[in-house]
């Protein structure tokens, strides 16, 4: 095996091995994402929201090709007899390091997952592109995600 084979079998491996350890922290950074969440609905689970788990298995391909099967759960907020699913789709997207979709009755949102230069999660509420639409992105905060589960559990005042 000559010199360059050799560092490009080296060089592949590096790949996987960062594809590899991307999946791996995904559910964590998911989960970690599902408490924030359970804990800003806290008080409403106290009147009657219901908050669940729901198993589910995700398969995908990394920008390279490479194809993965994990499991991982969905987020399901019920009440006022509506369901808000959260359902993490995608580790490897084109514009963010995972994406979350919120599936209700009426508008289809998303989560997306940023990285900062420091290393640190920063999730994104969007709107469900549409075809030719451009849509901007806002923070992720306990306002922007009580909106969504209000308008979604249609919790009128």
């Amino acid at each position: 095996m000559s010199k360059a084979d050799e560092l490009a079998m080296k060089l592949k491996h590096t790949g996987a091995t960062h594809a590899d350890q991307a999946i791996d922290s995904w559910p964590n950074q998911v989960y970690e994402l599902y408490r924030q969440i359970e804990h800003w609905l806290l008080p409403l689970t106290e009147v009657g929201l219901v908050l669940r788990h729901n198993p589910t298995h995700v398969f995908e391909s990394d920008p390279e090709g490479e194809t993965f099967n994990y499991a991982i759960d969905q987020l399901v907020i019920e009440g006022n007899d509506h369901t808000l699913t959260f359902d993490p789709v995608a580790r490897f997207t084109e514009d963010g390091e995972g994406r979350v979709e919120i599936h209700s009755k009426g508008k289809e949102l998303a989560l997306l997952r940023t990285v900062g230069e420091h290393g640190e999660t920063h999730w994104w509420l969007q709107v469900i592109e549409q075809p030719g639409q451009q849509l901007d992105a806002v923070a992720l905060t306990e306002n922007n995600l009580l909106s969504v589960v209000q308008e979604g559990l249609e919790l009128w005042d």
